[in-house]
């Protein structure tokens, strides 16, 4: 009995050191996502394992389809992983087929995955894999991919790049739409790059991009060069986006990086009281936001609610350069305390504004009668 007791214990051991991940058997891990420099078409897609920051075993092989889509599974592993992506492609500054060697694949890293992932392989996880420099640490992998999601304004492993078509950017999201003109961008620095091959001119345009950042930021001379590359792209006569205004992408604060700042509701009013809120913020100059600006519309990467904000309330923005018009209309009422989380974007080598550099005017607070509430302020810290 003894024996079978220790047996148990043992067996009971197994199972629970099996749930932790980091490569263990019992996961069940599929990985999912889009193969583009633009799409690349039936393209070979390879995901390995990473073991003490660096690549480790080959977990699998797939095929992109006719969307630049693959998925693949490798359970039972859960862990860190590196993917691989190459094939041909239509670039897009350039209108001709062009081909990503096996031998110099794009590459994208991911510090965890388990159950269900999507992780793009692109020019942008290309260089997010540069700023890595050999570390594939977990902890190395978040942090490269954070730095380039933020300079480059997207989400470069949560949001998946569409065709550089008309047709594909008129149903997208505004991310979306934002990462596939990040990549013709990049297409377009790679066109007037040096280099024997196209792979060897997208090679030197991502090493020339990843010299120019830093922890800290992207300096001034890359920031002018992507921003010349925008603009030489979207006026390159092979430019099917239909996309003709660079304003129109969070693109063009590319470089920039982000410093987030919190809106309070102060005074001395009865607690959820106040229904509605209106207010006007003056931003500090070279401070921006990311925003459709074909409607004035801030997107929710640089304004969200927060804070204890009642289930049910409504946020609406108009934004013009230098300035914020917010207003918010809730049911249940709103306290003192944090309302909304204000993202800014803060220009290459330049300290964030402090919290003082922001001023709110025309503010104006009513109760579910449509009267003020009066000794209401927004405090921003």
């Amino acid at each position: 009995m003894k024996r079978i007791a220790t047996i148990a214990s043992l067996l009971l051991l197994i199972l629970a050191l099996t749930s932790c991940g980091g490569g263990s058997p019992g996961a069940n891990t599929t990985v999912s996502g889009i193969a583009s420099k633009g799409l690349i078409i039936n393209g070979v897609v390879k995901i390995y394992s990473v073991t003490g920051g660096a690549k480790g075993v080959l977990l699998a092989q797939t095929t992109t389809d006719d969307n630049g889509f693959y998925t693949a599974d490798i359970s039972p592993y859960s862990g860190p992983i590196m993917v691989e992506a190459s094939g041909s492609y239509q670039d897009e500054a350039t209108g001709s087929t062009q081909t990503i060697p096996a031998d110099s694949p794009l590459h994208a890293a991911l510090s965890l995955a388990q159950g269900a992932v999507n992780l793009p392989v692109t020019a942008l996880t290309e260089l997010a894999v540069i700023k890595m420099g050999g570390d594939l640490t977990p902890e190395a992998i978040s942090a490269a991919n954070t730095l380039i999601s933020d300079l480059f304004k997207v989400d470069i492993v949560a949001t998946l790049p569409v065709s550089p078509t008309s047709a594909a950017l008129a149903s997208a999201t505004q991310a979306e739409k934002d990462y596939t003109l990040a990549l013709a961008t990049v297409s377009q620095m790679a066109s007037t790059s040096i280099g024997s091959s196209d792979s060897d001119k997208l090679n030197n345009a991502l090493a020339t991009i990843g010299l120019g950042i830093s922890s800290t930021g992207m300096n001034t001379e890359t920031v002018t060069a992507i921003q010349s590359a925008l603009t030489d792209f979207v006026s390159n006569p092979n430019n099917n986006t239909g996309v003709s205004n660079t304003t129109t992408t969070s693109l063009v604060n590319a470089g920039t990086l982000s410093k987030s700042y919190k809106l309070n509701l102060q005074g001395a009013f009865t607690p959820n009281s106040v229904t509605g809120l209106q207010f006007s913020l003056s931003l500090p100059v070279g401070v921006t936001l990311n925003a459709n600006s074909s409607t004035s519309a801030v997107l929710s990467s640089s304004l969200v609610l927060s804070g204890a904000t009642p289930s049910g309330t409504l946020l609406a923005a108009k934004y013009t350069p230098g300035s914020l018009t917010v207003a918010i209309i809730t049911t249940n009422g709103l306290s003192a305390g944090e309302v909304i989380t204000l993202t800014c974007n803060i220009p290459a080598g330049e300290s964030a504004p402090s919290p003082t550099s922001f001023t709110v005017t025309n503010l104006r607070s009513i109760d579910q009668d449509g009267a003020n509430v009066p000794g209401t302020s927004i405090l921003i810290n």
